[in-house]
């Protein structure tokens, strides 16, 4: 059987497994527990010529508090499930998209990664945005940051290079492909 047209197959990575429900419960990067630490690395990060890539509604919001202005901004309203009015600074891109919880949709790792390619922005989630983290991974370049909060601990601060992209690669091969 060939597919012609892929925008009728909407597959995603389901991460159904309690193994890796327990993998991504982990931080994946630096856990900062302290705001004054994460927001200097943060600065020299970016003094530096890193691209900031925030996962996460309070996290955003935390560093355009501080005068930084993610490169990409992925969030979905809600921080720990409840909603919350994060209104990122204003963007000349916009992107809305669906992905609900526990998975991420196959369309989504082209559709970051070439936003991480261009200008930017903020993508607004219809769903779940934390499993967004792993295209944004994928997406990015090395030395890009990623940085999504751990709940009830702090922020996590990936750094981009092979070895981080080797590890989510894993991840994903233990999940189950369907359709969404």
């Amino acid at each position: 059987m060939e597919i012609r047209d892929n925008s009728k197959i909407n597959l995603c990575f389901i991460f159904n497994n309690l193994n890796i429900r327990r993998e991504l419960s982990r931080p994946y990067g630096i856990l900062f527990v302290n705001n004054t630490l994460f927001l200097n690395f943060i600065y020299k990060s970016k003094r530096l010529g890193a691209k900031i890539i925030t996962v996460g509604d309070y996290v955003s919001h935390i560093l355009e508090e501080n005068n930084v202005n993610p490169f990409l901004e992925i969030i979905d309203g809600k921080t720990k499930r409840t909603i919350k009015q994060h209104n990122p600074l204003s963007r000349s891109k916009e992107y809305k998209i669906l992905n609900e919880a526990g998975v991420i949709r196959l369309e989504l790792f082209d559709f970051i990664k070439n936003i991480l390619k261009k200008d930017g922005g903020v993508i607004f989630v219809d769903g779940e945005e934390d499993l967004l983290v792993i295209p944004a991974v994928l997406g990015s370049d090395d030395g890009d940051l990623i940085i999504y909060g751990q709940p009830n601990s702090g922020a996590v601060v990936i750094i981009v290079n092979e070895m981080i992209r080797w590890r989510v690669k894993d991840l994903l091969e233990k999940t189950t492909i369907g359709i969404c």
